[in-house]
This record gives structure tokens, C-alpha cells and sequence, in this order.
């Protein structure tokens, strides 16, 4: 599907959403920490994480790690989680995208797990390029610094002019091409790009690390940096925003139906018990 129709979709839908009546504050409460813990599972498997989702649960919310899981992998855990949440407090502040905030987040997601602890947040030296593709480095590293500049200097006339979803995955797409960091690129650029869609009223969304999804997410911004054409990663990204109002949308209705159930569903007995309650109370 093309991506004005994609867009105008999740315009629709977001509409849809605002008119559901929203969830209790224990209920938000739940489904905002299933949601870190997949984007902590699904961020760092991405990159090569070996922890499953429970796994990753079971560190994050109670602590507890099982035999034969990686000291590597749980610090990489435990630092994504930080930053989540560092990116979420940003967001609830609407604070503006810079350099300093991008050199932080990269910091707090890279910092137990570098082998160079006092270069976190710091600009790469050397020359990187995609696994295999030797031949297709990214921004050299004198070139680093300006173009982060015109990034952000993009980031502030792009916010206001471009669909948030759009405006939120083309600030992945250019933040990965230039791949200012030595560490923690991928990570650092789905924070970004879920900061910008949380600030314009979206939900987080996670890309899926599974080999077909993770192929087609790599193959997507690969083309992009290459042609220059954005539109392949945008689609994609659109269709996760889609996917994950829609999903969103099915819990607010199942939760008025739910709670409409049981108001009409209540026992006689129970009305009785209620009201000798109230009069004993009197």
C-alpha cells in the first residue's frame, strides 16, 4: 500500500483510539511494562542478544537470571532498559531532539557493556561499515559531527512539516546512515525514532527480531541509504504503527465490552448483600 494511504490509515485509527474510554492507571501501568520488555527483548535481539522475552522479564522485573545466560547479554539488558526509561521521561517533558540527548541515550545504552567506557556517547574514529559490506561505509568519521548537526537542524523544520510517523522514520533511517557511534547505533536509533512517535501521541512500536522480519527491516534501510529513497523504510515502519494501533485498539474494546459485562451481569444476591451492607453501616 502506498504510503499517504498507510498514513492516512493510522490517522484514522489514532482518531479511533481517542474515542475508546481509556484504561485504568493499574491497567496502563501494566501494558506500558509489557511493552518495555519486549522493546528491551526485541531491540537487543535484533543486535544479537541471546535472551528470550522471558528471560528478559525475569532480569528486568524480578532480578533473577537462569544458568548459561551471557554476563553481556543481561548488562545489555539492564542498560536498555535505562535508556527506555530516560526516553520516556524525555518524552513526558516534550523535550527537543539534540546532540546532547542523542550522546546520552547512546551513552546509558552502551555504558556496562564497552570495552572503552570513557569514549560511550562519543563520536567514532574509525571507519564502519554494514556486516559484509566493506565497500558501503557509512559517514566517514571527520564528516561525523556536521552532518549530526544538520540532523538536528532537519529534525526542526521535518517534525512540523511531516506525518509524526514518517517524520519518526526518517529520523531512524538518516541517524543509522550516518552511524555516528562505535556501539549501540541500532538500539540508539529506535529510542530516537520511538521518542518522536510517543511525543506526537503514538504508541512505542518493536520491530520484530525474527530472521524474516529482521532480513526485511535491514534490506529496508539498506536501500535507503544506498538510493536515497526513503519510501521502502517508511512503509515498513508504518506498518508496525498500524499493526500496533490496531492491536491497541483491540484491548480498549475488549476492555469496555469486559467492563459493560460484568455490570450487566451482576448477582441478585450480591445487590442484596450491598444494600443490608450499607444499612448495618448506617
Amino acid at each position: 500500500m502506498p504510503l499517504k494511504a498507510q498514513l492516512q490509515e493510522i490517522s484514522d485509527l489514532k482518531a479511533k483510539m481517542a474515542t475508546l474510554r481509556p484504561l485504568s492507571s493499574a491497567q496502563v501501568k501494566t501494558l506500558d511494562q509489557q511493552v518495555r520488555i519486549e522493546h528491551v527483548w526485541s531491540s537487543n535481539a535484533i543486535e544479537g542478544n541471546t535472551l528470550s522475552l522471558y528471560e528478559t522479564g525475569s532480569i528486568l522485573n524480578m532480578g533473577m537470571t537462569t544458568r548459561g545466560v551471557s554476563v553481556k547479554d543481561i548488562l545489555e539488558a539492564l542498560d536498555l532498559n535505562e535508556a527506555y526509561e530516560y526516553m520516556l521521561a524525555l518524552t513526558s517533558e516534550k523535550t527537543l531532539l539534540s546532540s546532547t540527548l542523542i550522546r546520552t541515550l547512546n551513552r546509558i545504552v552502551t555504558l556496562q557493556t564497552t570495552t572503552d567506557k570513557a569514549n560511550a556517547g562519543a563520536y567514532r574514529i574509525f571507519a564502519a561499515w554494514p556486516f559484509g559490506s566493506e565497500d558501503k561505509p557509512y559517514v566517514a568519521p571527520c564528516d561525523i559531527a556536521s552532518e549530526m548537526d544538520d540532523l538536528i537542524i532537519w529534525v526542526q523544520t521535518a517534525q512540523k512539516d511531516l506525518h509524526p510517523v514518517q517524520f519518526a522514520a526518517d529520523l531512524h533511517q538518516k541517524f543509522v546512515a550516518i552511524h555516528p557511534f562505535a556501539d549501540g547505533n541500532g538500539r540508539t536509533a529506535r529510542l530516537l525514532m520511538n521518542m518522536a512517535l510517543t511525543q506526537a501521541g503514538y504508541p512505542v512500536i518493536n520491530v520484530r527480531p525474527t530472521k524474516t522480519a529482521h532480513n526485511s527491516y535491514m534490506e529496508a534501510l539498506e536501500q535507503s541509504r544506498e538510493t536515497g529513497d526513503l519510501s521502502v523504510f517508511e512503509e515498513l515502519i508504518a506498518s508496525y504503527v498500524k499493526t500496533t494501533l490496531e492491536q491497541r485498539i483491540k484491548i480498549l474494546e475488549l476492555n469496555q465490552k469486559n467492563q459493560a459485562d460484568a455490570k450487566n451481569d451482576v448477582d441478585e444476591r450480591f445487590e442484596k448483600f450491598l444494600k443490608e451492607r450499607n444499612k448495618g453501616d448506617n
